[in-house]
């Protein structure tokens, strides 16, 4: 169709076209020649205007052809989308449709269960109505009866009715007489409610005096309570006197026994300084006959030196220099030098190595400590610890005392201080599978099992109660003095130091036959623990000095003494390990495990 189009618009452009003389279209040229010139003109505009027309057309048919084109394509794929859709709505529809058969198959199913159960309803229904005739019958049966029945009461109520009748005119007989009785019952209801308020009355007055009464025993009791407890504590204070009239009595005869010492000590000591003098004067007489034998020999070799000069100044024998004196200012002026510059020498070395000499020994003598651990302690008021192989004992002045391991201060029984006689332990020495501890309740040192769970009431210690081993007392021992201030264990014996006398006791093998002797320690005066340490005694004092002391020829000879800078209250020392129970800076104790190192 295009191409018609435009060959006739060609043929058309060619026929009024002044160039198309020549060619295709020169026949038509030739025709148009006489056509005018304005004439040709509108031609030409004309051709132009429907070829413009034609081209503006062809455009917008392309354009149409190409939205059409894409409007198939579009159409196409929705034809595609539809088909697809329509694939998926069979699928759709034959899975509906095997679902309704299912479905049809269910309910056809159902309809022959319902039909089953219609019919056995229907024979219910049956047998129901059967069973309500046989009810209609009944109930005609028993109407008839009732009606028989409503016949005979309307006779009775008749009967009733006529009694009724009589009755209230008794009625009326009975109200003046009731009205009698309530007059009567008024009077008497008052004289019952009087009756009952003094009787409340008196059963409030009872109530209150069986209280009063009861506050007069429970003051009576808590009376007879005083004056039980009084009488407790009269007899205690007695106790406690007689005991410290007795241990006076104790301590006046321990000085007396050690006076008596004492007299037999100096006895011996002046004796063996008799022999000592006497054994010094022959020895000064004995070096005074040698000193006058060597003053006689040196006598005699100087009147033979003496004898020999002479011979040779008589032969004219000229003596050797060494024996010729130089000049005296010469001699004294060198000499001088030299004894002063070896004088000076010698003494700054003996001060310096006296100087190095005092410094390692006290070095040497001292106890050097390195941390290891410490814990806490939850006690209000413990006064002293010990340490053995079943663990870490520690005392408290209101607890008593506490076993805890030594791992992790887990405690693992308490004995109670809490008892019928009082027990303030402060000091602690153990003794293999036995702790000593140290009464101040009762000034007494006792003697417990370390396996035992709990201990016994205490005895008063006027004498040694011992017992099997698992008994909870062992053992109870007076203390020497009235101020007992530490206890120790050397293995064998029991010691003591009392401030009152500023006296270390040593006690017997036996603890209850008494004390064996008593020493004084240079520079103690008060201690606030002690220990025996591998034949050494080791304390603190309270001004927080750890002296160390070696007893030996029954004196105590001074080993060391060191400041330390803890506030201590007790210290024990086991396996190279020393333990101090100590306060911090806010005033709370703590144990401290030390790891410590002596020389000598």
């Amino acid at each position: 169709m295009e191409n018609k189009w435009d060959k006739e618009f060609e043929a058309i452009w060619k026929r009024t076209s002044v160039y198309g003389a020549t060619g295709a279209g020169s026949e038509y040229a030739r025709e148009n020649l006489h056509l005018p010139d304005d004439v040709r003109e509108s031609n030409m505009d004309t051709i132009r205007f429907l070829k413009d027309n034609y081209l503006k057309a062809q455009a917008e048919l392309e354009k149409i052809l190409e939205a059409k084109d894409k409007t198939i394509q579009e159409l196409n794929f929705q034809i595609e989308e539809t088909r697809a859709h329509f694939e998926e709505l069979r699928g759709r529809y034959q899975a509906v449709r095997e679902k309704l058969i299912a479905q049809d198959l269910d309910t056809s199913l159902r309809l022959e269960e319902s039909r089953k159960i219609v019919k056995e309803q229907k024979q219910a229904h049956v047998k129901e109505t059967r069973l309500l005739q046989e009810v209609l019958e009944r109930t005609k049966i028993e109407m008839k009866n009732l009606k028989t029945r409503i016949d005979e009461l309307i006779l009775e109520r008749d009967e009733i009715s006529g009694k009724l009748t009589q009755m209230s005119v008794e009625k009326s007989d009975l109200s003046d007489a009731v009205k009698i009785l309530e007059n009567k019952q008024s009077q008497a209801k008052e004289a019952v409610e009087k009756t009952l308020s003094e009787l409340l009355s008196e059963r409030r007055n009872k109530s209150e005096a069986d209280k009063k009464i009861r506050e007069l025993e429970k003051d009576v009791k808590d009376l007879q309570d005083r004056i039980q407890a009084n009488q407790e504590n009269w007899e205690a204070e007695r106790r406690q006197w007689r005991e410290l009239w007795d241990r006076e009595r104790s301590v006046w005869e321990t000085h007396r026994q050690e006076f008596a010492v004492w007299e037999e000590r100096l006895r011996a000591e002046r004796l063996a300084l008799s022999d000592k003098m006497k054994q010094e004067e022959i020895k000064t007489v004995e070096y005074a006959s040698g000193l006058t034998k060597l003053l006689k020999e040196s006598s005699e070799w100087s009147e033979k030196v003496t004898q020999i000069l002479k011979l040779y100044a008589l032969k004219g024998v000229e003596l050797p220099k060494v024996f010729v004196s130089a000049p005296k200012g010469e001699v004294r002026s060198i000499a001088g030098k030299t004894v002063l510059r070896i004088f000076a020498v010698t003494l700054a070395g003996i001060l310096f190595m006296a100087g190095l000499s005092l410094w390692i020994i006290d070095y040497r003598s001292r106890v050097h400590f390195s941390l290891l651990s410490r814990h806490p302690v939850e006690l209000e008021n413990p006064t002293s610890i010990a340490a053995s192989e079943r663990g870490i004992w520690l005392a408290d002045w209101q607890k008593g005392l506490i076993l805890m391991d030594a791992k992790d201060l887990a405690v693992l029984k308490t004995v109670n201080g809490n008892l019928k006689e009082p027990f303030k332990p402060s000091a602690l020495a153990c003794q293999g599978d036995y702790v000593w501890a140290l009464d101040m309740a009762q000034l007494r040192f006792v003697k417990i099992g370390a396996g035992d769970p709990s201990p016994s009431p205490l005895p008063p210690a006027t004498t040694a109660s011992a017992g099997r081993q698992g008994e909870r007392i062992l053992e109870s021992v007076k203390t020497p003095g009235p101020a007992p201030q530490g206890v120790g264990f050397d293995g064998y014996n029991l010691w003591a130091f009392d401030a009152a006398t500023g006296l270390m006791y040593k006690y017997l093998l036996t603890p209850e036959l008494g004390v064996e002797a008593s020493f004084a320690v240079p520079g103690v005066k008060n201690i606030l623990s002690m220990q025996w340490v591998e034949g050494n005694l080791w304390l603190i004092d309270s001004d927080g000095y750890l002296k160390r002391f070696k007893f030996t020829d029954n004196v105590f000879k001074k080993i060391s003494v060191q400041k330390l800078k803890q506030k201590i209250v007790s210290f024990w020392v086991d396996a190279g390990v020393l333990r101090l129970l100590e306060k911090n800076q806010a005033n709370a104790v703590e144990i401290k495990e030390y790891k410590i190192k002596i020389y000598n």
